[in-house]
């Protein structure tokens, strides 16, 4: 296969939410807005993606793409190089933080979130993964 990318979707009723979760806590920036529909994307990588979308839009076809998010089974991971001042200045900002900065026995540091949808949010400092 010669995929160039994944990106990722959430069906919702609380678009507004959701929007604002997505730019006030991780930063990103709109691409694109309708009504129904919301691109966002990360501001120093554009073609780093996140779509949210209101549910039961008859233009998009198939009734998979129709049902909102039945709150379970997800999660998204966003990667930073320095999780340290990435988790002091949410801190600061009063992030919905819901677990604290955690270093984990298989080597992960991370801090979590959840928005809006009840997704968890897994903010995870970089690792080379060739050590």
């Amino acid at each position: 296969m010669a995929f160039q990318q994944i990106q990722t979707g959430i069906i919702t009723e609380k678009l507004k939410e959701t929007k604002e979760f997505y730019q006030t806590w991780l930063g990103l920036e709109i691409k694109f807005e309708t009504e129904w529909f919301i691109l966002l994307c990360l501001p120093n990588r554009p073609e780093i993606e996140l779509a949210i979308m209101a549910p039961n839009q008859v233009q998009v076809r198939k009734p998979y793409f129709q049902k909102p998010y039945q709150n379970a089974g997800v999660w998204l991971i966003f990667e930073t190089k320095e999780i340290e001042q990435e988790y002091q200045k949410m801190k600061e900002k009063k992030a919905p933080i819901d677990l604290t900065l955690t270093e984990e026995e298989w080597g992960d540091v991370h801090f979590t979130l959840v928005d809006p949808n009840g997704i968890g949010i897994d903010i995870v400092q970089e690792r080379n993964m060739n050590s």
